[in-house]
C-alpha cells in the first residue's frame, strides 16, 4: 500500500508541475486547467467521499472545466498526515483533502478546543458554530499562519461513538481497561484516560487491521464511518457515546490557492459551500437506516440522558487539564460563543 501510494504521489507531482507551468498572459490564463489532487480517508460509500466527488464535478462545472479535481478516497494516497504535509509545499503532490482536525494536531493545535468532550449539544449547533463563529475564524487564521494550509469548509463527520470487541459499554466503569484506538491528539487521549480506558494514538489507515488482530479492542468513530469501514465485521459492541460532534475540515494548499485567479477561487469556494450543505443533510438522513443495519451484526447500546451525563461528568478533568496545557486558548470564551448557537 505504501509503495503504491508513493508511486501515485510521484506521478501526481509530474502532473502538478505540468499544470502549473502556464503563461501569465490573460488569454492563456483563461484557458489554463488547474489540476487538483484531493485526499480523503473514508470509504467510497461514505457521504464525505460521495460529496468530495460531487464537489469535484460542481467545481468543474462552475469553472467551465478549468478546475479539474481528482478525488482519492479510502486512504489510497496513504496516511493523511503525509498528504497534509504535501499541501504545505509549494509544489506538493496533494492540493486538497478533508479529515477530522484532530488528525492534524501535530501540524497545529488551533482546532484542539473543538475536540473537547461533550462540547456541543447536537449536530445543528456544531454546524451553525463552524459556519458563523468568530472563534472559528480566529482558529482558521491561526491554522493558516502555522501550516500554510487554508480551510474552505466543514463536512459533518458524525457524533463520535464507541465500538469494541470485549463488552457492552453503558457506564464509565465499563470503559476500564479497554485498549482503544484514538486519533493522535492529546485531547482525545486525555478524554479516554479520564474514562479509565487505555487510548492508543494511531493513523486511521492502520485501524481495521489493528481491530482485526486485537492490537486494540475498539475505536471511537461515528456510526456511518464505522459501518462503511466494515468495523462491524471485527467488532461486537456499539455505544452511541456522542462525545464529539465531529467535523471533517476541507483543506487546500495556500500556495496552490494563490495560483488560482480570483474567479476560480470564488467558483471553488461556491462548490465547497454547496457540497458541505449537501453532505450534512445526506449524513443526517442516513443515520436511522445505518443504525438498523448495524443492529443485525452488533449489540447496540443507546445511552439515556442520565447515562450520557455520567460520561460527561467523568470527562470534566479534561477541561481543567486543557486550561493549563493550552492556556493560549480561552476555552471559557469559546464555550460562551458556542452557547449563542
Amino acid at each position: 500500500m505504501k509503495k503504491f501510494a508513493a508511486i501515485v504521489l510521484s506521478l501526481l507531482m509530474v502532473l502538478t508541475l505540468v499544470a502549473c507551468g502556464g503563461s501569465n498572459t490573460t488569454t492563456e490564463a483563461a484557458k489554463t486547467v488547474y489540476k487538483i489532487t484531493y485526499a480523503n480517508t473514508t470509504a467510497d460509500a461514505n457521504p464525505q467521499a460521495i460529496n468530495a466527488k460531487w464537489l469535484a464535478e460542481r467545481a468543474k462545472e462552475l469553472s467551465n472545466g478549468q478546475l479539474e479535481i481528482t478525488v482519492f478516497n479510502n486512504n489510497k494516497l496513504g496516511a493523511f498526515s503525509d498528504c497534509f504535509a504535501q499541501m504545505q509545499l509549494p509544489t506538493g503532490t496533494v492540493q486538497m483533502g478533508d479529515v477530522s482536525p484532530a488528525s492534524v494536531t501535530q501540524f497545529s493545535t488551533a482546532f484542539t478546543p473543538y475536540s473537547l468532550p461533550f462540547l456541543f449539544k447536537n449536530a445543528q449547533q456544531s454546524f451553525d458554530f463552524f459556519d458563523k463563529s468568530d472563534s472559528v475564524k480566529k482558529s482558521e487564521e491561526e491554522f493558516l499562519k502555522e501550516t500554510n494550509v487554508r480551510v474552505l469548509g466543514y463536512f459533518y463527520n458524525d457524533a463520535r461513538a464507541l465500538t469494541n470487541g470485549k463488552k457492552a459499554v453503558a457506564t464509565p466503569d465499563d470503559m476500564k481497561g479497554l485498549k482503544l484506538r484514538v486519533m493522535t491528539s492529546d485531547v482525545y487521549i486525555k478524554t479516554f484516560e479520564s474514562l479509565g480506558a487505555a487510548p492508543v494514538g494511531m493513523q486511521f489507515s492502520e485501524l481495521f487491521s489493528a481491530l482485526q488482530t486485537g492490537t486494540v479492542d475498539g475505536q471511537d468513530n461515528g456510526l456511518i464511518l464505522s459501518m462503511d469501514s466494515k468495523f462491524n465485521e471485527v467488532q461486537k459492541y456499539y455505544t452511541d457515546l456522542g462525545h464529539v460532534q465531529d467535523t471533517s475540515v476541507i483543506f487546500i494548499s495556500e500556495e496552490f490557492w494563490k495560483t488560482l485567479p480570483e474567479d476560480l477561487q470564488k467558483a471553488l469556494q461556491q462548490a465547497v459551500d454547496e457540497a458541505v450543505a449537501k453532505e450534512r443533510q445526506e449524513y443526517l438522513n442516513k443515520l436511522d437506516s445505518y443504525l438498523t443495519e448495524m443492529k443485525k451484526t452488533m449489540e447496540v447500546t443507546i445511552l439515556t440522558d442520565a447515562q450520557r451525563q455520567a460520561f460527561k461528568d467523568a470527562c470534566q478533568p479534561v477541561y481543567d487539564w486543557y486550561r493549563g496545557e493550552f492556556s493560549q486558548y480561552d476555552i471559557d470564551a469559546i464555550m460562551a460563543d458556542i452557547a449563542k448557537y
